[in-house]
């Protein structure tokens, strides 16, 4: 298949994630005007910034440039349609999460005035299904591109972010929830169902 095809679904699911995030930033911006803590938010916007390096710098170079062709290693077609299926089901999950959280997302740590413990939806099953959704984000991306350059910057990114994010999430939940969340905690996983 043209190479050009993989490009194009890379675009669609980048394009869908990035429509998502834009409703819900521009909504969190118009609705949220009352914060009660935040957790580190320098480092929050840190953690921001890598992302966006991470993911969205290499990913447009990818699409728009040759200049990562060093790092395309070979693929079948049906591996890399396989990873826009899964895509497909990341961005599904990414907006599940969105709708499911409501009023009580936000792009760092921090927690709302009325902020509530969201323990239905997709989040019975796992804690912190959005990091769940970019999980499956990269992974759909690297099949896509296949491309390992751009692969392990995702996942490196990636990585930073769950490593330094998730407990201090976590920590912040226990301290807005107390026992509420311990007895969560021990009902669900972090990011798989079942397994982790």
């Amino acid at each position: 298949m043209n190479e050009i095809i993989y490009k194009i679904l890379l675009a669609t699911l980048v394009l869908s994630m990035n429509i998502i995030r834009g409703y819900y930033q521009k909504r969190y911006k118009s609705t949220h005007a009352v914060t009660t803590r935040v957790k580190q938010k320098s480092r929050e916007k840190l953690l921001v910034w890598l992302m966006f390096f991470s993911l969205a710098i290499p990913g447009l170079i990818w699409l728009f440039t040759n200049w990562l062709s060093f790092g395309q290693f070979y693929l079948p077609g049906s591996i890399r349609i396989l990873g826009f299926i899964i895509g497909v089901f990341a961005m599904w999950l990414f907006y599940t999460v969105h709708k499911t959280l409501g009023d009580n997302w936000s792009p760092t740590l921090e927690i709302r005035k009325e902020h509530k413990l969201i323990v239905s939806g997709v989040y019975k099953w796992t804690r912190h299904p959005m990091y769940t959704a970019m999980l499956f984000q990269m992974v759909s991306f690297s099949l896509i591109t296949a491309n390992w350059f751009y692969a392990c910057t995702m996942f490196a990114g990636l990585a930073i972010l769950l490593i330094t994010r998730v407990p201090d999430e976590e920590k912040l939940m226990m301290e807005e929830f107390g026992e509420q969340y311990k007895d969560y905690m021990k009902q669900t996983k972090r990011l798989i169902p079942f397994i982790f």
